[in-house]
């Protein structure tokens, strides 16, 4: 085991680079700043703090940082509000308490963060993505990985190529790609475009703006609060269409809309009133 205190009366910014096992952050209210590291090569790993950067790097192996099997499991403790750069083979990343802009990068690691104050960039090769809170713009791209993000207040771009997709509460525009996952958009308080070559495409409840649905199998759901008025341009070719919405007649100058736009080959597309 390697241990390592530091101290930081000021957020940090975390540069990490981890082959295999777990990068475990810890922000929470405090001065100092500990690196602490269990494994077979942990007094191999650089730890250093540059002025405000704590660079935590594992050893190299030939050209790569990943190229060890020794598993190298990183908890780092450090003042909140700090900043992130990691990248990991395939070691899980999990954040806890709030953190500013950040980039978190994992070929088939899981990633997990609790609160992000800023723009966030995560991307996982096949590692599932699960984030509790993004306060400023937020990017994600999976190759099959499941994401999940319950609190969205700015933009959101997720790209995945098979993994599922659900967004529990969005404030911000929303635009998600996929090959065959589905998508769920619990709350949407803003645009939101979503396509799909073979997943379900589904908005819970739209408060406000364009939903736009694109897909060649899969289904379309859009849920509209009572009383919201709705202008429509959907298509299928050999899907049905189906809505209950009452019609409202136009929104006053302000007022509350929503567009729905859906085009798909095969799939239903169904609006239901909420």
């Amino acid at each position: 085991m390697s241990d390592h205190q530091f101290e930081t009366p000021r957020p940090v910014r975390l540069v990490t680079e981890i082959g295999k096992g777990s990068v475990t952050v810890n922000a929470t209210e405090t001065a100092t700043t500990r690196v602490e590291i269990v494994g077979r090569d942990a007094d191999q790993v650089d730890v250093r703090l540059d002025g405000d950067q704590l660079s935590v790097i594992g050893p190299r192996r030939g050209a790569s940082f990943f190229g060890s099997d020794n598993r190298l499991d990183v908890t780092v403790t450090l003042p909140t509000a700090s900043q992130l750069a990691v990248k990991t083979g395939s070691a899980d990343v999990t954040v806890t308490g709030t953190v500013a802009g950040s980039q978190v990068k994992s070929g088939s690691g899981d990633v997990e963060i609790d609160t992000v104050d800023g723009p966030l960039a995560v991307e996982t090769g096949s590692g599932a993505v699960r984030l509790e809170e993004a306060r400023g713009d937020l990017r994600i791209k999976s190759g099959s990985g499941d994401v999940l993000v319950t609190e969205a207040s700015a933009t959101l771009a997720v790209s995945t190529g098979s993994g599922e997709v659900q967004l529990w509460r969005t404030r911000g525009p929303v635009v998600v790609k996929t090959g065959s996952g589905d998508v769920r958009v619990g709350d949407a308080g803003a645009d939101v475009t979503m396509t799909t070559g073979s997943g379900d495409l589904v908005v819970n409840t739209a408060r406000r703006g364009r939903m736009t649905a694109k897909g060649a199998s899969g289904d379309v759901h859009v849920g509209v609060p009572a009383g919201v008025p709705v202008w429509t341009d959907i298509s299928t070719v050999s899907g049905h269409i189906r809505s209950n919405l009452q019609g409202t007649g136009a929104p006053e100058d302000g007022a509350d809309h929503v567009e729905v736009r859906a085009k798909v080959v095969s799939g239903d597309v169904v609006l239901t009133q909420v």
